[in-house]
């Protein structure tokens, strides 16, 4: 074979190759270009909120905002919370192109302590993407603890004192108002602590026979009433 022929041979095999990369290009092109037809419409400022709680706060409000960037309305369909403790709900069923909106949730605090996690899952009529999870995330600091809150004496021990610990997480958010006795047979006393919070002392009258009371403790926290509950026994 003449030189002609192979340089025409090698001309004609490098661009099969440069076809052949041009298709792999187009292919890729296409594909990025379905996936931006295909994005989400409702575009999310953020599905993750984290927040912390007020001393006394036993409500919260959060509020995941988004905006509808398609070209088509989106109607919300349900809201499924993952917890009675939490309520959520539309500002309206239907958002137009290019409107905004939100999810209202509201979440009940009471009992709860640590670092809760609560999530509501929203389903839309959204052909690409017809499900969100939403996800709130709350630190709820114990302001107030008591250990332990049960103290007891065996029938027939000495009746000697026993005490249980009040820690207290800010003295400025919580004060300590007042104990309260069921059964005068216990003696009990509040007694502030030189490291911080309150100790309780208890003592019953006797324990030659079975007895028990509680000891209320009424507390505020962040101007809000609560009690706190130390059961005591003799058995």
């Amino acid at each position: 074979m003449d030189r002609s022929a192979q340089f025409a041979l090698a001309l004609g095999g490098r661009g099969r190759r440069v076809q052949g990369d041009m298709r792999l290009l187009a292919c890729v092109l296409a594909f990025l270009a379905c996936r931006a037809v295909l994005a989400a419409s409702l575009q999310w400022k953020s599905t993750d909120l984290e927040l912390a709680a007020r001393p006394g706060q036993d409500t919260m409000k959060a509020v995941f905002a988004f905006r509808n960037v398609g070209d088509k309305p989106v109607r919300i369909l349900a809201l499924d919370p993952s917890c009675s403790c939490v309520s959520a709900a539309p500002d309206k069923a239907v958002h137009a192109p290019g409107e905004s909106g939100e999810i209202r949730v509201d979440l009940v605090l009471t009992g709860y302590v640590g670092r809760m996690h609560r999530t509501v899952a929203v389903t839309t009529d959204d052909a690409q993407e017809k499900y969100v999870e939403l996800t709130l995330t709350v630190d709820l600091p114990e302001w107030v603890s008591v250990t332990p809150r049960f103290l007891f004496w065996r029938v027939g021990d000495p009746p000697a004192e026993k005490t249980a610990d009040l820690a207290i997480a800010d003295p400025k958010a919580v004060a300590v108002n007042a104990m309260e006795c069921s059964n005068p047979r216990f003696r009990a006393q509040l007694l502030p602590r030189p490291s911080g919070g309150y100790r309780l002392v208890v003592a019953p009258a006797d324990t030659r026979q079975p007895d028990e009371a509680s000891l209320r403790l009424n507390v505020t926290v962040g101007g809000q009433p609560q009690a706190y509950l130390v059961y005591v026994a003799v058995k």
